[in-house]
């Protein structure tokens, strides 16, 4: 019998974080200043004097073609949703990163490609120290059909 095995999605951590939002997430704090906050879900937990907040939220990769740095480049974008009905648009996509330059994904992102994020965002002490991680998660494979049937194999149920 021929079988095919489970294409899992696994995640893919996000690079560049500190180059993208800047030194103790100085573009997070001013988005927020200014109205905007991450459009997920939301959890969050106090260890000692550190707030975590997790997030599951909507992201884009977006590849740059153009990256001098790394033609095949695929920036990792972030949704944001406004506070107050007034803001137009509603919605905004920040970039947070990149998809490390190893990164298997890259090569079968050709456009716009939605996914989920996972982030966590951490602001410690008296004197908030802020940071950010975040992972893509279930990134899609797109395997041809092709490429799938070669991942086949045999079952001997006997």
């Amino acid at each position: 019998m021929k079988i095919y095995p489970w294409l899992d999605s696994t995640a893919a951590p996000v690079v560049g974080i500190i180059y993208a939002l800047g030194e103790h997430c100085k573009v997070l704090n001013k988005l927020e200043d200014a109205g905007w906050v991450i459009d997920g879900t939301e959890s969050v937990e106090m260890l000692e004097e550190t707030y975590m907040y997790r997030y599951i939220a909507e992201g884009m990769l977006l590849p740059e073609p153009e990256n001098l740095a790394d033609s095949k480049a695929v920036a990792v974008y972030l949704r944001f949703r406004a506070t107050k009905k007034s803001m137009k648009p509603q919605k905004i996509a920040v970039r947070i990163g990149y998809l490390p330059k190893e990164s298997s994904y890259k090569k079968h992102i050709k456009k716009a490609t939605t996914v989920k994020i996972r982030c966590c965002d951490m602001i410690s002490g008296t004197t908030p120290a802020r940071r950010f991680a975040a992972e893509v998660v279930d990134v899609p494979l797109k395997l041809t059909s092709n490429e799938y049937k070669k991942l086949s194999m045999e079952l001997d149920l006997e």
